[in-house]
This record gives C-alpha cells, sequence and structure tokens, in this order.
C-alpha cells in the first residue's frame, strides 16, 4: 500500500512541476527570460511574431506590440504607433543599439509608454529624437553614448529615467518636467554629459542621486524655485544655482 501511494505522490508532482514550468499567455507561448548580474539590468530574447519590411514586432498580449527588430537602412527613423490590429506601445532592448549604419533622427509615437534599456545607446549621429507624449519610463543606457544628440523634450507623463539613460551625450541643456510621478533621478543618468551647462528642476522634483550629474561641463547651472529640494543639492554638490519663478 505504501509503495502505491509513493507512486501516486510521484506522478502528482511530475504533473505539478510540468505545469509550473509549461507558464501561461495570451498565445500559449513559452518565453525565455534572462538577468545579468547587475541591479536593474535584465534581457528578455524577444524575437518577432510579425514583421514587415522594416520592422519585427513582439506580441506583448492580445492588444500590444513591442518594437523587437529593424530591417531597414533609413538612417531616419518613425517608428509605427500600430501595426495589423495591435497597438506598439514598447521600443526593445537595444533595438537600435550601435546600428550597423547608424542613425541620425527618431520619431517615437504618442502610443509608446516604454523605452528600454541600451534601445538607441552609441549611436554616434543620433542627433534628434522627438519622444512619446505618454512615455512613461526611459531605460538604463537607453541613450548612453550619443554625443550628437543636443537637445531633447522630456514629457511629464514620466515616472522614471534609467540610470545612464543620458550619459556621454551632447546635451547642452535640460528641463526636466514638473510632474506628480517622477519626482528622482537615478544614478548617473548624465553622467560624462561634457557639454551640459544648465538643468532646470522643478519643484516635484525630492531625490537625486548624489553622482546624476557627475562629470558634466565645469560651472554646471542648477535652475530651481527658491527653497526647493534642487538648490539645496546644487549648493551641497557646489554647482551653480539659478532661482526661477
Amino acid at each position: 500500500m505504501k509503495r502505491i501511494m509513493s507512486v501516486i505522490l510521484a506522478g502528482i508532482m511530475v504533473v505539478s512541476t510540468a505545469a509550473v514550468f509549461a507558464g501561461c499567455g495570451c498565445d500559449n507561448k513559452k518565453s525565455k527570460s534572462k538577468s545579468t548580474n547587475t541591479p536593474g539590468y535584465s534581457v528578455v530574447p524577444t524575437d518577432p511574431d510579425l514583421k514587415d519590411s522594416e520592422f519585427g514586432f513582439y506580441r506583448l498580449n492580445k492588444e500590444e506590440l513591442m518594437v523587437s527588430a529593424y530591417f531597414g537602412k533609413s538612417k531616419d527613423i518613425k517608428i509605427p504607433s500600430s501595426f495589423q490590429n495591435y497597438k506598439v506601445t514598447v521600443v526593445g532592448h537595444s533595438l537600435f543599439n550601435k546600428t550597423e549604419e547608424g542613425i541620425e533622427s527618431v520619431e517615437i509615437p504618442d502610443s509608446i509608454t516604454e523605452v528600454q534599456d541600451y534601445a538607441f545607446a552609441a549611436n554616434s549621429n543620433l542627433s534628434k529624437v522627438k519622444l512619446s507624449k505618454n512615455l512613461k519610463i526611459i531605460g538604463n543606457n537607453a541613450f548612453w553614448n550619443c554625443p550628437k544628440l543636443t537637445s531633447i523634450e522630456l514629457p511629464s507623463s514620466l515616472k522614471k529615467i534609467g540610470v545612464y539613460a543620458f550619459s556621454a551625450t551632447g546635451l547642452t541643456s535640460v528641463t526636466l518636467p514638473e510632474s506628480k510621478t517622477l519626482t528622482q533621478l537615478d544614478q548617473f543618468v548624465f553622467f560624462q554629459s561634457k557639454n551640459l551647462k544648465e538643468v532646470t528642476i522643478p519643484a516635484s522634483m525630492t531625490n537625486i542621486a548624489d553622482n546624476a550629474f557627475n562629470e558634466c561641463a565645469d560651472g554646471l547651472t542648477i535652475k530651481a524655485k527658491a527653497n526647493s529640494y534642487a538648490i539645496s543639492y546644487a549648493k551641497k554638490h557646489n554647482y551653480k544655482t539659478e532661482e526661477i519663478k
């Protein structure tokens, strides 16, 4: 009797384990994922489910797509807001990271809510970027090492700007948006952006990493309201200040 019960229990365990590893999804597809050892960095391989002549798309769910591949040769990129019956909401990890031909401009539609890690990193000729007005997340190193990127307009919809997101860019000035959702600035966000001379910081910003502006231009000026956290931060780190209304 004990032997029979052992066999039954073993069978139940095998079935349960198989169910766990099978996972679930709208398309009943298995997905792989792996994380690096660095906190905050993760890479999920996303081979395209759908394609056209320029882009490959990975199905996130029954309604949304992530742009996960680029097959075109244009240096001026316009990411689509939809494909077939899906809405395009994410620009995938390393999508244009140091592309062979290099890109010069990119227009991100208002359907996009996330730009993932390294999406546009190391594009030495990228000089013009139009972000989505509904963008919530700019991933780690998203625009790292884009030396010709001298300006960018950040939307008020932002919730997070990842570490090194705009490090080693050519930005000369930046205005962080007044926002209820973006209240902190992570480590090394503008690290080694050596032409960055002026940063406007709203009163809604209440936490900035000590090294967020390390190795930027000499004489970096922080522009903010009087008695705000940003002014205190600037004085603590010996940056110039300019009080604004």
